[in-house]
């Protein structure tokens, strides 16, 4: 019974998925097309920018930024869809008895689909700086999975948020993009100092980002800070949210439509 059920939520959650990823990229021929150029205009532009015009101090700076901006998409992007999954899917809340809990791991999945081809920039980065691949790369695995973690935790206050008080949407993705640069997003760690720097590990997006870097950039393993806290993070969101989420799936339909 349990496999049974754990399968039926492993379909709901690729159906709710894949439907808001044909939703963005369509149907047709095309779809696997604008899928390959969608990072390339959201992030590639900005990169080559920065790796083949600016004159930045540092060694491969287009790299050390493609290291934390990458991941960093796919966090921002989680946000912004959980703020609205329960409201894009009022349809399907109403007539449909899925498991509503899958609704913001659905807004994971569907920005862990899209971000796929962004890793495509970091790897262009050390391509055109010349920088060589190590066995340190499989360092990337851990740092996906964090990251969709963090990802997926940060989902569930999104989405009640999203729930709670749409209005304040926007101050919430403010924050989310302010952890960006109250971490080293556009300089690495090592390069920072001052009495400040004591406090970036603190942001979970430090060690996240300097987890790519490790991998990508410095060609070694990554400390264990830089893995624990992003992780430690998410687990304490899951843990403080996911109850709270469930305690509001049975009166979701009725909020949708305005009931009290």
């Amino acid at each position: 019974m349990r496999h049974g059920t754990l399968r039926r939520s492993r379909d709901v959650l690729l159906a709710l998925a894949l439907s808001d990823f044909r939703v963005r990229y369509g149907r047709g021929r095309l779809r696997i097309v604008k899928w390959l150029l969608d990072p390339v205009a959201a992030l590639g532009v900005y990169l080559l920018l920065v790796a083949l015009v600016l004159d930045r101090p540092g060694a491969a700076p287009g790299l050390s930024i493609a290291c934390a901006v990458v991941p960093f998409q796919l966090v921002m992007m989680t946000a912004v869809n959980a703020l609205r999954c329960i409201e894009s899917r009022r349809t399907i809340l109403l007539n449909l008895a899925i498991p509503r809990g899958l609704l913001p791991l659905a807004s994971t999945v569907t920005e862990s689909l899209a971000f796929a081809t962004a890793l495509l920039m970091p790897f262009a980065m050390m391509a055109i700086y010349g920088v060589p691949l190590t066995v340190s790369v499989l360092w990337l695995i851990p740092a996906l999975a964090i990251t969709i973690l963090l990802a997926a935790a940060i989902a569930y206050p999104a989405a009640l948020l999203g729930l709670w008080l749409p209005e304040l949407s926007t101050f919430f993705v403010s924050v989310v993009r302010a952890l960006f640069f109250l971490a080293p997003g556009l300089v690495a760690y090592d390069t920072i100092s001052g009495d400040g720097r004591g406090l970036l590990p603190i942001n979970p997006l430090t060690g996240l980002f300097e987890t790519y870097r490790a991998a990508l950039f410095y060609g070694r393993a990554p400390a264990a800070w830089e893995l624990l806290v992003p992780t430690g993070a998410a687990l304490l969101i899951l843990a403080l949210t996911v109850p709270i989420f469930r305690r509001e799936q049975p009166h979701l339909a009725k909020i949708v439509t305005g009931g009290r």
